[in-house]
């Protein structure tokens, strides 16, 4: 997506593409900042007739669909088109759906109007919001576009998936028909909802407001507040990525942060062997610190439980590419990137890729590309 201003503020947006082994059906981290089982953030934006929506007001809601979509992203109006599809049906008995446009990050008159002009043309009856500067975005952190969650009563998500892959619709119908009472759940999915871990109430408050500071570039408070909620309920895992995230970002600078992070990052695994974008984040710093292969068992377990995250995707490209097998490395990187022409994340993580095999020519032009989205 098309950004100006600081990059250190953008979060990846990489979108789903699966080669090979990581082709099974297998749902995928949506969100790097909220999980199932948390309650969603509150956002207040405005539609395209321009009157405000808050998210908060849809509590009492039994079911909604919040998606993040982009009209550059083929899968997002796929998406748009099978949820729409869903609308007479179940919104008569409770549905409730919201698309947040993520199309850039400065939306020009000429961008709105292209979207309103989208939504017209597709007849999407529920409400389309813009999302400006895109904090509502990096505030959840999507790591992909579309990314989808199924909210239940209070706010709750219980359900998320980034990419639309082609599963996807039979699951968010059934989920849907759960949380509307008009189908019993699978022993699979209750126990997955009976089992979503739930924080203490201190260490949630601080975890909030630690994701809201880092979202708004002030990593150093964050800081302070996430250490807080990691200390308010120690087997909580959410805090300790975001933690990890932080000092990885501050070891560009201080090399010594790396082994602090390091350890939030194997905290985080330990409370929840699960969590895709911790064990990933584990194995980003793993390659940071030369454990290459200690690196490549964690982001194999990464992507076996979760086969088209992106970030996963990304740095095992960059452990092929180092290993001399740059055919497959530039498959993954070519799949995300045609997905995500404009996303300077995305160019920055496959030029390492293509530094990490000696390309630097083709390093150097995805280095450039990222620079120019960015708007530095």
């Amino acid at each position: 997506m098309r950004t100006r201003g600081k990059a250190g503020k953008i979060l990846a947006s990489m979108l789903l593409f699966v080669v090979g082994l990581y082709c099974a059906p297998k749902a995928a981290a949506a969100f790097k900042n909220v999980q199932v089982g948390s309650e969603a953030p509150d956002f207040r934006l405005k539609d395209i007739s321009g009157n405000e929506l808050s998210l908060d007001a849809h509590k009492k809601e039994k079911a909604l669909i919040l998606v993040f979509f982009a009209t550059w992203s083929g899968r997002s109006l796929e998406e748009l088109r099978d949820i729409q599809k869903l609308v007479p049906e179940l919104e008569p008995k409770g549905l409730k759906v919201i698309a947040v446009n993520v199309d850039h990050e400065h939306m020009t008159d000429e961008d709105f109007k292209a979207v309103r002009g989208k939504a017209a043309e597709m007849k999407l009856s529920f409400p389309v919001v813009f999302d400006p500067g895109l904090d509502t975005y990096r505030g959840y952190g999507v790591v992909a576009v579309p990314s989808t969650a199924i909210l239940g009563e209070g706010g709750v998500i219980r359900h998320a998936v980034n990419g639309y892959p082609s599963f996807v619709l039979a699951e968010m119908r059934e989920q849907v028909e759960v949380l509307l009472g008009l189908r019993k759940p699978e022993a699979a999915v209750a126990a997955k909802a009976d089992t979503a871990y739930k924080p203490n109430r201190k260490a949630l408050l601080n975890y909030n407001l630690g994701r809201r500071l880092y979202a708004s570039g002030m990593a150093d408070k964050a800081e302070q507040k996430l250490a807080t909620a990691a200390a308010a309920d120690p087997n909580w895992a959410a805090p300790h990525v975001l933690l990890g995230d932080i000092l990885l970002a501050k070891a560009r600078k201080d090399p010594g942060k790396a082994a602090a992070a390091r350890k939030e990052f194997e905290t985080a695994v330990a409370a929840e062997k699960e969590n895709v974008v911790a064990r990933t984040g584990l194995a980003r710093v793993l390659w940071k610190t030369g454990a290459a292969a200690e690196a490549e068992k964690e982001i194999g377990l990464a992507l076996a439980q979760s086969g088209s995250y992106p970030p996963a995707l990304m740095l095992k490209a960059a452990i092929l590419a180092t290993k001399g097998n740059l055919a497959e490395a530039e498959n993954l990187i070519r799949g995300a990137l045609e997905l995500s022409p404009q996303d300077p994340e995305s160019h920055a993580l496959a030029g390492r890729a293509y530094e990490a095999a000696g390309e630097l020519g083709k390093a150097a032009k995805m280095y450039r590309k990222a620079w120019l989205l960015a708007g530095d």
